[in-house]
């Protein structure tokens, strides 16, 4: 049987007619609360419908941008986005607690929830868009002291100048698309390295999805010892840990390790069965894979 032309073009016009709308209805669902061109991105902040609120670098703000950073308005301090909560589970493989490095800042979910949840240990920011600390301060609860500190400046040069040890350093300093290259080299993260204390780990939030992941993976496995690898379900970020004294480390042990020390820290985040279902034991490098130096081959 033959369709009808004037069918056929009214099908299509009514399917276009009701995608325009959802996109519509999704950028009308998210509310502007600020939104401000900084040196490097333009930086918004949005509300959801249902109580959340957002960080977002150079986003259409149709629904579809990545989140840098969310936030529940009735739980400010709480861990919204799955990757953040997957992150924690650095703590219970370092050492000691007592200093803690964060390069990226983001709506500082991380920082105010390691503040409650590790009231004596010190914690350092750095962050080098001063607008995205203004906005974390103002709409996000964010509130340096003695215990928080907060640096304005590039985490690279941050790390080659410090001459400080921390027990962990979370690296989670992204632009609108991508981790900067400069945060990805070997020589960088010899430099991060050398600011561990002993028993010391660090911790990165990777995607999956780019292009050069396993070059990242491969370029970390060239200076650290031990690497595991958590990808929390339903999102495209890949966690990568990377302790300095922790050989043979099998998920079971992890997650052993992460029962006693919420026993004496509590995060609320049921750490062990995270590790438990979702550390990728083994990593198994395609050997394509290239490790990411300082000077781009010609």
């Amino acid at each position: 049987m033959r369709s009808n032309p004037a069918i056929r073009r009214f099908a299509a016009i009514t399917v276009f007619a009701a995608a325009l709308l959802l996109i519509l209805l999704g950028c009308q669902s998210l509310r502007i609360v600020h939104q401000v061109r900084s040196p490097f991105q333009l930086v918004s902040v949005v509300d959801t419908p249902n109580g959340f609120r957002r960080l977002i670098f150079d986003g259409r703000l149709d629904g579809k941008d990545p989140i840098q950073s969310e936030m529940n308005l009735s739980k400010p301090h709480d861990l919204v986005l799955a990757y953040t909560q997957a992150m924690m589970a650095a703590l219970p493989l370092a050492d000691h607690r007592r200093r803690i490095l964060l390069i990226g800042l983001g709506g500082a979910s991380m920082q105010k929830f390691l503040r409650d949840l590790l009231p004596e240990a010190v914690l350092e920011t750095v962050e080098i868009d001063p607008e995205v600390v203004r906005i974390a301060r103002k709409f996000f609860g964010f509130e340096p002291d003695d215990n928080q500190i907060i640096h304005v400046e590039g985490g690279r040069a941050f790390i080659e100048n410090s001459k400080t040890r921390y027990d962990i350093v979370f690296l989670d300093a992204y632009g609108p698309k991508s981790i900067p290259y400069s945060l990805a080299t070997k020589e960088f993260l010899e430099a991060v390295r050398d600011r561990l204390a002993e028993g010391g780990v660090v911790c990165s939030n990777l995607l999956s999805g780019n292009p050069r992941f396993w070059d990242m993976v491969k370029t970390y496995a060239e200076v650290f010892p031990e690497l595991r690898l958590i990808k929390p379900s339903g999102t495209g970020n890949a966690i990568l840990f990377a302790p300095l004294d922790r050989p043979g480390l099998t998920p079971e042990v992890w997650a052993r390790v992460a029962e006693a020390f919420e026993k004496e820290h509590p995060p609320g985040l049921n750490l062990p069965m995270l590790i438990r279902r979702q550390t990728q034991d083994r990593l198994r490098i395609p050997g394509r894979a290239e490790v990411l130096r300082d000077k781009i081959p010609d």
